[in-house]
């Protein structure tokens, strides 16, 4: 029988928080994620799991204290009995008695403990159910205020369902525009996952990059002291050709070290970059919520001030233009000649007296007037639109441009990982220039990956690089193998 306490590295009368505060520790070292490949670590954190949902349950623990403590019994019992038959010649009745007597204290002990670990709990469940009763007692204690507050709550229940049922019409345009930001969002959520498990500092890329670029050099030095030129020609002439083949042979490991070392930094940078447009764009995110969440305040109170004008019953603020007067006044009226009931009747006739005043620029301007509302101060607040609007679109912009860095990313660690569809799209990508810098030697990096996995795609690519003369020295004969090999294996230029 598994002991989830040992699991969770606890004892028996372990505390709820101490449980929960166990787990979150393990569960965050034995992730899948943090141990990709480890299926070690994948049964721990299976196990982990299963201890946590039986320990954190009180009737689930308590039935589980119970079969623990019958097992542990059982097994002690069996160990006895098993000892006694095996060195039944070794010890008289009293000392078997005695020995059985010891056995049966320290199972009273673990019992004791046990016992312990449940009033301790009960005493927490106490404790709860005490606060629970003074809330209860509180309440009942400040009841009459909380009613006076109820009452006030029902006689404003009239005026702000008529005020929502205006800011639905007004906001349904902005509610469907928050509908795409959500879709948007929610389609960003796999990228967001994909990198949220790593804690990269800018600092420790830094430093890795600075000493991965001191290792490069090291290494050229290294090349220029195992240099040809060293050789000692006056010796036997078979024992310098080996020497010189080392030599090469040296060089040409150092030649692919310091390759390699110039590839990790190149992805060392690319990391950096990444991680700095990212945090870029979520710092403008946070900045664009906030001033929505401060127009939307600002529309309710601009909805507040039209209500009872002219304005308000056409259902617009008191900056609106005339084309949105017009187009409002179009609708209404058609939606109203359907209807022959009284009230229908009133609110059209209503409508027709603020389009009377509103439609007329002279009366329009007095009017303004009369509400406190000058031209420049109803342009100021035009301005102030076109600009949250134009804030609206530089947002959507913003998780676009996110959404790319992190895809990027994402990307990227496809292609270091081998997959060959990866490698040529971002090989594809340095090579365009048109959302990264163009880089044609990173380009011709990635094509060759990928053509050593036989992608067709990238096959033709690496024949164009090399016909282009674009990351590698022209040359055509390379250039047309290359694209005779994406020919055999079926690529088209126009697939």
């Amino acid at each position: 029988m598994k002991n989830y306490y040992k699991i969770l590295g606890l004892t028996q009368n372990a505390t709820d928080e101490q449980i929960k505060r166990n787990y979150r520790t393990l569960a965050k070292r034995y992730h899948p994620d943090v141990n990709q490949g480890n299926n070690a670590a994948e049964q721990k954190f299976a196990d982990i799991n299963e201890a946590n949902s039986v320990l954190s349950d009180i009737s689930k623990r308590a039935e589980y204290d119970k079969k623990l403590r019958d097992s542990e019994l059982n097994t002690q019992s069996n160990s006895y009995y098993n000892s006694s038959n095996n060195q039944n010649d070794g010890f008289s009745y009293a000392e078997r008695m005695r020995i059985q007597a010891q056995m049966q204290a320290q199972i009273n002990a673990q019992v004791q403990a046990q016992l312990k670990g449940v009033r301790d709990r009960a005493y927490a469940e106490g404790y709860e159910k005490g606060k629970h009763d003074g809330k209860a007692l509180s309440k009942q204690v400040y009841g009459q205020q909380a009613a006076l507050n109820k009452q006030k709550a029902r006689e404003y229940a009239h005026d702000r369902s008529e005020l929502e049922e205006e800011l639905f019409v007004r906001n349904r345009e902005l509610g469907k525009a928050n509908e795409r930001i959500s879709e948007l969002e929610s389609r960003l959520n796999w990228f967001r996952k994909a990198v949220s498990g790593e804690d990269l500092i800018t600092g420790v890329l830094y430093d890795e990059l600075q000493k991965a670029q001191s290792h490069a050099e090291e290494l050229k030095t290294q090349i220029d002291r195992l240099g040809i030129s060293h050789i000692n020609v006056k010796g036997e002439p078979a024992a310098q050709l080996d020497k010189q083949k080392r030599i090469k042979c040296d060089i040409a490991e150092v030649e692919k070290r310091i390759a390699s070392l110039s590839r990790e930094i190149d992805e060392w940078k690319a990391k950096i970059r990444t991680r700095k447009q990212v945090a870029e764009a979520d710092r403008l995110i946070l900045e664009a919520e906030r001033k929505a969440r401060d127009w939307a305040l600002k529309q309710k109170a601009d909805l507040k001030a039209a209500k009872s004008t002219h304005y308000g019953a056409l259902g617009l603020l008191i900056w609106a233009t005339d084309d949105e007067i017009n187009k409002k006044y179009a609708e209404l009226t058609s939606q109203y000649a359907k209807k022959n009931d009284a009230e229908s009747a009133a609110n059209m006739q209503k409508i027709k007296n603020a389009y009377a005043i509103l439609s007329n620029p002279k009366r329009r301007k007095e009017y303004n007037i009369s509400l406190g509302y000058d031209d420049a101060k109803i342009e100021t607040e035009r301005n102030l639109i076109r600009a949250n609007a134009k804030a609206q679109s530089d947002y959507r912009s913003i998780l676009a441009t996110k959404a790319f860095w992190l895809q990027f990313d994402e990307l990227s660690a496809l292609a270091l990982s081998g997959d060959r569809d990866a490698q040529n799209a971002l090989g594809e990508l340095y090579y365009s220039g048109n959302t990264v810098e163009r880089d044609y030697v990173q380009a011709v990096y990635w094509f060759k990956e990928a053509a050593a996995q036989k992608h067709a795609a990238a096959l033709y690519n690496l024949g164009a690089c090399y016909t282009l003369g674009n990351g590698v020295k022209r040359n055509r004969s390379i250039g047309q193998g290359y694209l005779r090999q994406a020919e055999n294996l079926g690529y088209r230029k126009n697939k």
